[in-house]
């Protein structure tokens, strides 16, 4: 039985990995796709490195690269589907693309969090502004406050609303 050092294969990832690459990238056409299989073609090299033969490292490695692409290209996960024209009507509906949908919702999500974090009477103000979108205008006929109690109210929900996004981000 062979044991490999973590040195020695380190060597050989660093020596081959961009023949790897490109052998994969030629398979894919995808330059991310490539990356990952390269991973795994030096996983699967390092896992069953008790099965080389010591002779030829690079045939050895860019067989198991090759086998990889094959073994990904053929994956039904990677089959293509077509939609429907009522799928695409459907689609065609929507003004924002799914990515924006998607970013938007997280974001009004986040907002929305950010905003129950505050104290009253900040977020209910905040809550009816970001959330609701409700005009000021609309929330002083509806609450009976002064529209500039309510203009006072949102402007210091600014303030610690952006601090709590700090935070979060930090």
């Amino acid at each position: 039985m062979i044991i490999i050092e973590k040195e020695q294969f380190a060597n050989y990832i660093k020596k081959y990995e961009r023949l790897i690459i490109t052998i994969c990238l030629s398979f894919t056409k995808n330059y991310f796709d490539a990356e990952d299989l390269a991973q795994q073609t030096f996983l699967a090299a390092y896992k069953n490195y008790e099965k080389f033969d010591g002779e030829n490292f690079k045939a050895w490695i860019t067989k198991i690269a090759a086998n990889k692409c094959k073994d990904f290209l053929k994956s039904p996960a990677r089959a293509i589907h077509s939609l429907s024209d009522s799928d695409c009507e459907c689609l065609e509906a929507y003004d924002d693309l799914p990515e924006d949908i998607v970013i938007k919702k997280y974001d009004t999500d986040k907002i929305s969090n950010l905003c129950n974090k505050l104290k009253e009477p900040y977020k209910t103000v905040a809550l009816n502004y970001f959330c609701g979108n409700i005009k000021l205008s609309d929330m002083s006929k509806n609450t009976g406050k002064s529209l500039k109690t309510l203009q006072t109210q949102l402007y210091r929900a600014k303030k610690m609303l952006k601090a709590l996004w700090k935070e979060e981000v930090i």
